[in-house]
């Protein structure tokens, strides 16, 4: 699995971002390329090389064709262009997600750029009051905007990334100066984004995360916590444009292979893999089956770990459900709306914990009757149990119009004549 550690010790912009993708191996000219595909111009990329507090790192700067160029580390996104009156041009998010939507970019990178997008304007949307769709972007910083997110989802894809972990996210301290006052840092985009996220305090008086940055831990990073037993393949620094007093201002970032087993030399590590995870729940006893269906099948859609009903009894002796659902961090605010819009109950109670995993792998086998996946537990190294893919159990049963139990049994025993083979 290969997996992106983001170390946000000095926080996290979208150019910081970028940076370092493009630092830890990823082609300038490529996203250049790609950023071609999207309907506006006015706008320059430049790229630099800069020493932050010794660490020699990439800067990117967006340049306008008008000569000004947007700060990045003030404010990724301009908070003061929200619901203004001024007469400047907007970018509307419905028209930011159409206009990806119908360039040519690939399918991973529109999808992840809509993710990025989409946690920014939910925020705005919850607190200035408006619909998501109406959240709109002065032009100014819906072009700095775009071309950080997506140009860091165009880092990803060419990196393959398959899973990324980011330590606690560090917001500064201090105050920020906008057009309705002077805000506490976090800025109250931020503070929206990142609810649900690990986050920390800092005695730097500066805004270290902003919301473009937000928006990308949001609703890319899977985990949080210290840095995985990875073998790493590349390492890169993406520097912020402010100059921090005591410590360099840019963001690194760790690429490279999950490693799934234990080297027999290397006792300490951890068996599982650890993650944090939301248990959310709540009681209905007023609901039909097929509605239950339904809601079920909308939480795996929103991106729900694991959905399952218990059967209880409630007051007045009234039979009833407890709805459980476990979600990651990315989806636990989409699946908790989903629940209160979708259900008749009045509150969901939400509970965060860790969980440990095991390594999870998926072969295929050669049976009588066709392929057959198998779902493999690894532990140091080892698969401990595997078991066939029931639906790739059920097609084969119904093409070849035998038993299921014997499709299934056939997997099985070649997966175990293949475990033999692997340990002689």
């Amino acid at each position: 699995m290969k997996v992106l550690y983001l170390d946000c010790f000095s926080g996290i912009s979208g150019d910081m971002m970028v940076g370092a993708l493009v630092d830890a191996g990823v082609s300038m000219e490529r996203i250049e390329t790609e950023l071609k595909k999207l309907p506006f111009s006015g706008y320059k990329l430049q790229w630099s090389k800069v020493v932050k507090k010794g660490i020699y790192a990439t800067k990117m700067d967006v340049i306008l064709d008008d000569n000004f160029e947007h700060e990045h580390e003030v404010h990724s996104h301009h908070h003061d262009s929200l619901n203004s009156s001024t007469t400047h041009s907007h970018r509307h998010y419905a028209h930011i997600v159409e206009m990806i939507n119908q360039s040519e970019l690939h399918p991973e990178v529109k999808k992840r750029s809509q993710q990025i997008f989409h946690s920014i304007a939910a925020a705005e949307s919850k607190i200035h009051h408006i619909p998501v769709e109406k959240v709109h972007f002065h032009e100014v910083g819906a072009i700095d905007s775009i071309v950080d997110i997506v140009a860091t989802a165009v880092a990803l894809e060419e990196l393959k990334i398959d899973r990324i972990i980011s330590s606690p996210v560090p917001v500064g301290s201090g105050y920020i100066h906008c057009a309705h006052g002077t805000y506490p840092v976090p800025s109250p985009a931020t503070l929206e984004i990142l609810r649900n996220v690990p986050i920390k305090t800092s005695n730097l008086p500066f805004e270290l995360t902003t919301p473009t940055g937000a928006g990308i831990v949001k609703s890319q990073v899977a985990s949080f916590g210290p840095i995985p037993a990875m073998t790493i393949s590349s390492v890169g620094y993406g520097a912020g444009t402010r100059d921090l007093p005591n410590q360099p201002n840019v963001l690194r970032v760790v690429v490279g292979e999950m490693v799934n087993h234990l080297l027999e030399c290397e006792p300490l590590l951890p068996l599982q893999q650890q993650e944090v995870i939301y248990i959310l729940e709540c009681h209905v006893d007023d609901m039909s089956g097929e509605v239950l269906g339904y809601v079920m099948e909308g939480l795996f859609q929103m991106g729900a770990v694991d959905v399952f009903y218990t059967p209880i009894f409630m007051k007045k002796n009234r039979p009833g459900v407890l709805l459980t659902v476990l979600a990651s961090a990315n989806s636990v605010e989409e699946c908790e709306q989903f629940i209160l819009m979708e259900t008749t109950t009045l509150g969901v109670r939400k509970n965060v914990c860790t969980r440990s995993i095991l390594g999870r792998k998926s072969v295929s086998v050669s049976t009588p009757y066709g392929n057959i996946r198998l779902k493999q537990a690894i532990q140091n190294g080892k698969i401990i149990r595997q078991v066939p893919e029931y639906e790739d159990v059920k097609k084969a049963a119904t093409d070849y119009k035998v038993p299921f139990l014997e499709a299934y049994v056939a997997a099985m025993e070649i997966a175990r004549e293949r475990s033999k083979g692997e340990e002689s």
